[in-house]
């Protein structure tokens, strides 16, 4: 998968797309599970797209933010660090 490198307003808009698809998964679970004729399999698949669409989200907006992290910093130890702490964290979401 290639993510556009640029942290342009395109970028950002395609971020904030990807946010409001997983909303509107969520809010789609949220009434099946409000409903009173629960449909099990619909619930699944609905589960999954969301988890799934998080994941993607969340790989996009990494790659954005190590991409920006790298044009900004100057200093390699530093670089370093900040590339060790967006990879910690990204494995303890």
């Amino acid at each position: 998968m290639v993510f556009n490198m640029n942290p342009t307003k395109d970028n950002n808009s395609d971020l904030l797309n990807r946010l409001n698809r997983i909303q509107g998964q969520i809010e789609a679970l949220k009434k099946t599970v409000q409903s009173d004729e629960l449909d099990c399999l619909k619930s699944m698949q609905l589960l999954k797209a969301a988890t799934n669409a998080l994941k993607k989200f969340g790989e996009a907006y990494v790659s954005k933010h190590l991409a920006e992290c790298v044009k900004k910093k100057g200093n390699i130890h530093e670089m370093e660090k900040d590339l060790r702490d967006v990879i910690s964290s990204s494995f303890f979401l």
